[in-house]
């Protein structure tokens, strides 16, 4: 980790400081359910606070008006994260049970391209609230664009994956200017809305679930903030009578699989002919029991546990509505039975195209095989 030594503090105004009513909440490993640690559960305070700090380092230092400064910045930020990103990708595999073997698509890329890129965006301060499917990428990508539009970010992680936000933060108190990166973790809903709605935020990044994503932009827009939503959702794959079904149906189960189908725009639906449906779906089984499920810190795992106990739950609900809506389940369709929060590889066929399932974002290792209308 950064020289600042456990336990952690928020990460706020250049330093790391205990909650203002010194809460914590646990972390727990996602792969065995056991805990790792504790992190500050911020309340509306520390996130005044925190905004306080950010509004600062923006209206009252040069780091908004001096390119070079902030283009270095950044450059060595981008250095530092670099210097640690074993020790971060072991980090994500034990709070949030992403397998080492994506750390390109976790870590690497996004901070090859950190930092290289011309700015041309509004500055100010912005409140980023990240999701739980890419504990870094996301957050690195918003704060290397704000920053280097001479803004000032507020970093508000999902519980899920606040441990390595939070050491973003403490690697920033090495080489960022006071106050422009600041970290709030917390389980408080009440934190975000705070984000939102502080007269003193110009701009809410938000990535995550158009649902959640519906609420900040109604709040924030009305509160007068830019609004900048990534609400991904799934995507459907259409393969037609000439199209090499395995290879097709092969590239969507790795996807799906990949991090148990926790991610954006992942090609859950393959759409074939309905006379291809039972090789389409014979192809789907094959590809799917051929992912290695296992240790996220294993680096021949690509698929591992689900986040949470409750991202498990809703991955289990969703494939018992799949067969309320007639889906036959081909391959997995339920919890693995060991500690952790795991969900066996599975494949549905047979659904139609309007069902729920189809149409709404599962966040788990699911594939689904449709016969086109």
């Amino acid at each position: 980790m950064s020289k600042h030594a456990r336990p952690r503090g928020l990460p706020v105004d250049g330093v790391e400081r205990p909650t203002a009513d010194g809460w914590t909440f646990p972390v727990r490993n996602p792969a065995t359910g056991e805990p790792l640690w504790d992190l500050p559960d911020a309340g509306v305070t520390d996130a005044r606070d925190a905004v306080t700090a950010a509004r600062r380092a923006f209206d009252a230092t040069q780091w908004s008006t001096d390119a070079d400064l902030r283009a270095d910045a950044v450059r060595r930020l981008a250095a530092a994260v670099a210097d640690r990103a074993d020790e971060l990708v072991a980090l994500m595999a034990a709070e949030t049970g992403v397998p080492v073997a994506l750390r390109s698509a976790q870590l690497d890329d996004v901070l090859a391209v950190m930092g290289t890129e011309p700015q041309r965006e509004p500055a100010g301060v912005t409140a980023v609230v990240m999701p739980a499917t890419s504990p870094l990428a996301v957050a690195l990508a918003e704060v290397g664009r704000v920053l280097g539009a001479g803004g000032t970010v507020v970093l508000k992680p999902a519980p899920e994956a606040a441990t390595a936000a939070v050491e973003l933060g403490r690697i920033a108190l090495d080489v960022l200017p006071r106050g422009v990166l600041n970290v709030v973790t917390t389980r408080d809903v009440d934190v975000a809305i705070a984000l939102t709605l502080d007269e003193r935020v110009d701009e809410v990044s938000l990535t995550g679930s158009s649902v959640v994503a519906e609420r900040v932009q109604f709040a924030g827009e009305r509160a007068g903030k830019r609004v900048r939503l990534d609400v991904g959702g799934p995507r459907t794959v259409c393969a037609g009578d000439d199209t090499d079904l395995e290879a097709v149906v092969a590239a969507a189960a790795r996807a799906v699989a990949a991090n148990a189908g926790q991610g954006c725009r992942l090609p859950t639906v393959v759409v074939v002919p309905v006379q291809r449906h039972a090789e389409a779906l014979q192809a789907a089984v094959a590809a799917m029991q051929d992912v290695v499920v296992g240790d996220p810190a294993d680096p021949a795992t690509s698929c591992g546990p689900l986040r949470s106990m409750v991202a498990r739950d809703r991955v289990r609900r969703y494939v018992d509505l799949g067969r309320s809506e007639g889906g036959d389940v081909a391959l997995g369709g339920q919890p693995l039975d060991r500690p952790g929060w795991w969900f066996a590889p599975t494949v549905i066929g047979g659904l139609d195209p309007a069902s729920r399932l189809v149409r709404e974002e599962v966040l788990g290792p699911v594939l689904m095989v449709v016969p086109a209308g």
